[in-house]
């Protein structure tokens, strides 16, 4: 019932927003990470992934809105569950889906920006989801539109380097790179869907560049860039993808 009445506020809200700008505009869904009793990773002087992936979101949607409607799958500090997030895009019939979080590890040295896209599991699941971070590997929860991100996995995977591309442009002291894997946050999502890890917060030197608002800046600039490169008429036309 939470899913059905949350889904049709922001549905609601998106229509209006059609009916002021037009009926071609694109919807992005912009998905801040955690959030409530969630926090998230932490970092070693307390930045918590929760608050860094909710101003990156705010940020994004900033940089989106003469251009696109775009919808956050929560506005504040409370935590949803995975399929309520993907509810969200699903039921606002969202262009494209993009989750924001960071990385944590027990290496402290760990750095960089990871791109994912989906992918099935290809081996057992209990040896793959070891290696998941816990976000991503819930096994209590169902996502009721099972596995649908299949049929969009090639324009994911188009999406997923071209925003490596366009943040590698922007940010030039952390290397970003793609990766598939089958998070659940992007399973059950109806159209090119990406998740995007802005650093290991548990690196201190990251740390310390996660809570710049400049850089974070400079990150949704490139966020909103790599979404401009998927939908420009001159990539659909290069490409042999159809969207």
């Amino acid at each position: 019932m939470l899913i059905i009445v949350f889904a049709c506020v922001v549905t609601t809200e998106v229509k209006a927003e059609k009916l002021i700008f037009g009926k071609h505009k694109k919807i992005i869904v912009i998905d801040p990470g955690h959030g409530g009793r969630d926090k998230g990773a932490r970092g070693p002087d307390g930045v918590l992934e929760k608050r860094v992936t909710l101003t990156l979101a705010r940020m994004i949607r900033a940089e989106l809105e003469n251009k696109y409607s775009s919808v956050l799958t929560r506005s504040g500090d409370y935590w949803l569950d995975i399929p309520d997030r993907t509810a969200v895009a699903n039921h606002t019939k969202a262009d494209m889906f993009i989750s924001i979080h960071t990385g944590g590890s027990f290496l402290h040295k760990a750095s960089g920006i990871l791109v994912f896209y989906f992918k099935e599991i290809s081996e057992p699941a209990p040896a793959f989801e070891a290696t998941l971070p816990k976000p991503f590997k819930d096994s209590d929860i169902q996502i009721p539109w099972d596995n649908i991100q299949n049929k969009h996995i090639a324009a994911s995977k188009v999406l997923a380097e071209l925003m490596q591309n366009r943040i590698n442009d922007q940010i030039k002291f952390m290397e970003s790179k793609t990766e598939s894997a089958p998070l659940m946050v992007l399973s059950g999502a109806d159209m090119p869907s990406i998740l995007i890890e802005i650093g290991y917060l548990t690196n201190p030197a990251t740390e310390k560049e996660l809570r710049n608002v400049e850089i974070l800046s400079e990150i949704a600039k490139g966020i909103s860039n790599g979404i401009d490169d998927f939908w420009h008429p001159s990539y659909s036309h290069k490409s042999s993808l159809h969207f």
